[in-house]
């Protein structure tokens, strides 16, 4: 059966997110991911009451920390799987992440999932970290995380590696069952290798059918090199979701300047694909390119006024209930076991915060009756 999983609260009443997560788990939802952020993707110059209505009270980077919001999710919930989607190790050494992740598995009991990947610019470069080599960097921590969850009592880790090194060092936290999953975030080649190395599952961020298809052949490859059993990688999804009654209103709500100002994280080759050059640049790689504090809203908005329907239409799954099930469907015969929807909708339209709900509402009913 498909397992669906949506975003929890990020920013306050802190009440909200025990209270969520609570509510999400009594709907039949089967995960529940906070964001690891310190910049959000949208900037700042353009969250003006003109512009984004009410949502102007909070800033768009406002984010509680993650690792305290899972164990707050935890708390009022039995259930629900709570995982990061995603972390990343150049704000967090491996063997912190090691010691946070095996300590929410108690908290959680057995819940927690390790969301993590190679990390966005945004939450790095502005705050003076090394945003370079970020896969390698990714590799040599979830090679460190692994080391530390399969130590022994009284074993001295050492690891010789570009980024850390460890000099008898140790890992003495028990686990209370099992250690967390691991759920490698990111859609490129090299992260598909990665996944089918070490992780326990994969969890892209809106990927076409044609490259999701690519990157599994990648994890079954890689799996099998590492001998690892493919079968239990679990294959997921993580989207942004227009969803409503109307096809039409789907479209109009993508028109939105804040729907827009989100898709400027999409890589310059999707703009390509539709004759279009990407606003910030010909080059411009999406989320390990995009700092949005740096934009004045005179530069937000013409880059806005620049994004193409299409690209929109890429960056985000959208549809009536009907066709967003269609298209769910076409990632679940290629495998997708598990999704995380984000749902936007009412960015683009406040007054659609209930119907869009119920929309998606329709979605998990039908894949949960279906299967």
């Amino acid at each position: 059966m498909l397992k669906f999983g949506t975003v929890g609260p990020t920013f306050p009443p802190i009440e909200r997110i025990p209270e969520q997560a609570k509510r999400l788990e009594e709907r039949g939802y089967d995960s529940i991911w906070f964001p690891d952020h310190l910049m959000g993707w949208y900037p700042q110059s353009i969250w003006t009451p003109d512009i984004v209505g009410a949502f102007a009270q909070f800033s768009p980077h406002v984010f509680f920390e993650t690792t305290l919001s899972i164990a707050l999710a935890a708390s009022t919930t039995s259930k629900i799987l709570i995982g990061s989607a995603v972390t990343e190790p150049i704000r967090h050494h491996p063997a912190m992440l090691a010691q946070s992740y095996a300590t929410l598995e108690h908290i959680t009991n057995g819940r927690v999932i390790l969301g993590i990947g190679a990390g966005e610019k945004e939450n790095c470069e502005p705050f003076g970290l090394d945003y370079t080599r970020i896969v390698s960097r990714l590799e040599e921590a979830l090679q460190i995380i692994r080391l530390c969850w399969n130590s022994e009592r009284d074993e001295l880790l050492n690891y010789d590696g570009k980024f850390w090194k460890l000099r008898d060092a140790v890992f003495e936290l028990p686990p209370l069952k099992d250690r967390p999953p691991i759920w490698i975030g990111g859609a490129g080649p090299r992260m598909a290798e990665l996944v089918g190395k070490y992780a326990d599952g994969w969890f892209p961020f809106m990927i076409d059918y044609d490259n999701y298809k690519n990157r599994l052949q990648i994890i079954k490859e890689n799996a099998k090199k590492s001998g690892r059993d493919y079968n239990k990688i679990t294959k997921g999804l993580y989207t942004s979701l227009i969803i409503d009654e109307s096809h039409d209103e789907c479209i109009r709500c993508m028109q939105a300047p804040i729907i827009k100002a989100r898709a400027l994280t999409t890589p310059s080759a999707i703009f390509e694909k539709y004759g279009y050059e990407h606003p910030l640049g010909e080059k411009f790689y999406g989320l390990t390119d995009f700092v949005p504090s740096r934009l004045t809203k005179k530069q937000a908005l013409e880059a806005i006024e620049k994004v193409p329907i299409e690209v929109v239409q890429e960056a985000y799954m959208w549809g009536t209930p009907e066709e967003v099930i269609e298209k769910i469907d076409g990632y679940v015969k290629l495998g997708m076991e598990h999704i995380g929807v984000w749902n936007e909708t009412y960015f683009g339209d406040p007054t659609k915060v209930s119907s869009s709900y119920r929309c998606l509402g329709q979605v998990m009913k039908y894949f949960k009756e279906s299967q």
